[in-house]
């Protein structure tokens, strides 16, 4: 049986170049104390895949509640946004946990600076293929 890895996407995904372009203030869930840091790997109007340092207790199916999003460029949003973990990986050789996030509910504010933040991104990227594209 061979696997199907076509992806199944109904939103443009973005990625970010550095650990340090994209980053979030997450929860695990409303009753929480812990204010998790991580990094922004790719985002969409679907959801974030993210990754912190260290070991969080999370597992699939776990609900999460986004704070905050930052883009070197300012701050993207900063509505509570729930999300539902979909995937995570991790190797005991990293240090890294990486998380895949399905938005459960996205605001229309945020939608929109969501929106926005995608628009700006592939615009520097069509702007840099383009430029490479001349040289």
């Amino acid at each position: 049986m061979e696997a199907d890895f076509t992806e199944r996407r109904r939103h443009i995904r973005i990625f970010f170049d550095s650990l340090e372009e994209a980053s979030c203030l997450f929860i695990a869930d409303e009753k929480a104390v812990t204010l998790w840091s991580a990094s922004v790997l790719d985002l969409s109007l679907g959801g974030l895949h993210l990754t912190l340092i260290g070991d969080a207790d999370l597992s699939v199916g776990d609900r999460l509640i986004l704070c905050n999003l930052t883009h070197r460029t300012g701050q993207v949003c900063d509505e509570q946004i729930s999300m539902e973990v979909r995937w995570l990986f991790t190797r005991p050789e990293f240090r890294r946990l990486y998380v895949g996030c399905r938005f459960l509910h996205l605001p229309e504010k945020s939608r929109g600076h969501i929106a926005n933040l995608i628009s700006v991104k592939l615009l520097e990227a069509s702007t840099v293929r383009s430029g490479t594209l001349n040289n």
